[in-house]
């Protein structure tokens, strides 16, 4: 038994750095596409400055998505991790 509750608790782990990794590059790409784009439109006369506005708003909106998402998964990790202890596992 202890075997299989080694492995389960590897591929917990396993899937649970995934994750961070995953979520961490996603938030580096999101935030340089950010960073580059209010850069290409801050200074250019032709875009106009309620158009500059919806798009720093997209992006907040997109950040807010973003810790949302990583807050219900650290909360359902929190839940398996309780699950495990519970179990023994």
């Amino acid at each position: 038994m202890s075997e299989a509750t080694s492995f389960i608790r590897k591929a917990y782990e396993f899937n649970k750095n995934g994750f961070e990794n995953a979520y961490n590059a996603m938030g580096s790409f999101q935030e340089q596409a950010e960073e580059v784009t209010l850069r290409l439109i801050g200074d250019n006369p032709l875009f106009p400055e309620p158009a500059k506005k919806i798009v720093k708003s997209g992006f907040d909106a997109c950040k807010q998505g973003r810790e949302s998402f990583k807050g219900q998964v650290t909360k359902s990790q929190k839940a398996f991790e309780d699950l495990l202890t519970t179990a023994n596992l």
